[in-house]
């Protein structure tokens, strides 16, 4: 059987919901097959979740924590890119089996197969560039391009705020185009699996999420909130066109990597770590080598091992340990106007496993909705509650603050022939590889912590 997965970042349930039969096409997957959530890995990034479907592992197995990776023996810190991920692919599975793969814009790949039609994604070194070269001239020839814009220009977003016009406007041409090359590619290569991903809601849900959230303080009915709709059923009207550009004996599957939910703050998790003696700085700047702990922006706590980091002071074992659950006890403990941001605290043991575990982060903080941590190393200002707590973020949605999976789904439907109809589903983002093994009948690795989703007639 030939498969056809779209993949659409940021792409959450509830909006879908809310939108209701304003979507149509995404609404038929309710009607004619399974149609549900996916529970995103931890943390719910990007580059995690994506590298999570692609592999059917938890990160503890791919090696892929977060947008960035400590480098061994030093407290420097560098972006993640396709080049670090140690784990088979589902790609590569399939090739291996004889079939044909198509894969455009899907964050964390990069050429593999000199012979294999893609365009490499986000985090990739080549970022747009259609291959083999055959298929960039042929897309040359055809569009006037030989490359791919297939996420939003830095420029662009850097100036979101000041012309949030050209902001909708840019994304929409870039999903257009995305389409449109994405079709053409769908008809003229030979394949047996065959992907896109669209980035286009992630983006837009970030700065425009309180438009369309009545339940966030600075909810505002507008004409935002009306853009971030009409992106919705954009998707709905590509999701219909590749529908209708594939035949009935084709799977199809639509997915995204995780949901949103709203952000009203953000904490700056060094701050406390200071006030509570773990952190240390030194002419105004946090010191990395004293320091018993740190915070890097996304809701991580990493120890200063002694043996692990270059100037180590925590001892292993029983010292790593006791600090490991004072800081957790310090942030659970944390009270903002007698509100809670901080819902656990847990060890890097109780959340991933696998040969990797060890490059995780000794702690991972999980926020309450409504709560983010800060993205800078300390909130400079040493005055009230500001020193802990930025109540104007940049953004006002987000999934990976770190949040608990249950408050940012993703979506995952499934069409097809034999596919049960009317049919609800809860499914782990790992469990997506291996579904779509098996729908082409193939082998399922034994260590693939997903499991095929239950496809039977009832």
């Amino acid at each position: 059987m030939k498969v056809l997965a779209i993949g659409f970042d940021g792409a959450s349930p509830n909006v879908i919901r809310w939108l209701g039969e304003e979507l149509p096409t995404l609404h038929s997957f309710k009607k004619f097959g399974i149609w549900g959530q996916s529970i995103p890995p931890i943390p719910a990034q990007t580059p995690v979740a994506w590298t999570t479907f692609m592999t059917g592992k938890n990160p503890g197995k791919h090696g892929i924590f977060s947008f960035a990776m400590r480098k061994k023996g030093t407290y420097d810190r560098e972006v993640i890119g396709p080049q670090m991920l140690r784990s088979g692919t589902l790609w590569q599975i399939l090739r291996g089996a004889g079939k044909k793969v198509v894969k455009i814009n899907v964050p964390m790949t990069d050429v593999e197969d000199a012979k294999e039609t893609m365009i490499p994604g986000f985090l990739s070194p080549r970022e747009g560039v259609p291959y083999p070269d055959e298929v960039r001239n042929k897309i040359k020839r055809k569009f006037g391009t030989g490359s791919i814009q297939g996420d939003i220009e830095m420029e662009t977003l850097e100036r979101v705020e000041a012309d949030p016009d050209a902001f909708f406007q840019r994304i929409g041409e870039i999903m257009d185009e995305m389409a449109e090359i994405s079709l053409y590619l769908l008809q003229e290569e030979e394949w047996d699996f065959f992907m896109p991903v669209f980035m286009g809601l992630d983006r837009i849900q970030h700065f425009f999420w309180k438009y369309i959230d009545p339940t966030h303080p600075k909810y505002e009915c507008g004409k935002f909130g009306k853009f971030v709709k009409d992106h919705y059923i954009k998707i709905d009207k590509i999701t219909s066109d590749f529908m209708k550009s594939i035949d009935e004996e084709t799977a199809f599957i639509i997915v995204s990597d995780h949901g949103f939910c709203p952000i009203y703050a953000e904490v700056s998790l060094n701050n406390y770590l200071e006030e509570s003696g773990f952190l240390l700085r030194k002419n105004g700047e946090v010191d990395l080598e004293d320091s018993r702990a740190i915070s890097y922006g996304y809701g991580d706590i990493w120890l200063n091992v002694r043996g692990r980091e270059p100037n180590g002071v925590v001892m292993p074992g029983e010292e790593y340990e006791t600090t490991r659950n004072a800081i957790a006890d310090c942030l659970k403990a944390i009270t903002i106007d007698g509100k809670k941001p901080i819902k656990d605290v847990r060890r890097r043991e109780e959340i991933w496993w696998g040969p990797y575990l060890n490059e995780a982060p000794d702690l991972t903080v999980f926020f309450n909705v409504g709560y983010q941590a800060a993205r800078r190393p300390l909130i400079a200002s040493r005055s009230g509650k500001s020193e802990y707590l930025n109540e104007n973020p940049r953004w006002s949605g987000g999934h990976d603050g770190t949040h608990d999976p249950a408050d940012v789904h993703g979506i995952f439907g499934i069409v097809g022939p034999g596919i049960p109809k009317e049919k609800e589903a809860l499914v782990h983002l790992w469990d997506v590889a291996p579904t779509i093994l098996e729908l082409m009948g193939i082998s399922i690795p034994p260590d693939m912590d997903g499991k095929p989703i239950e496809l039977a007639e009832a």
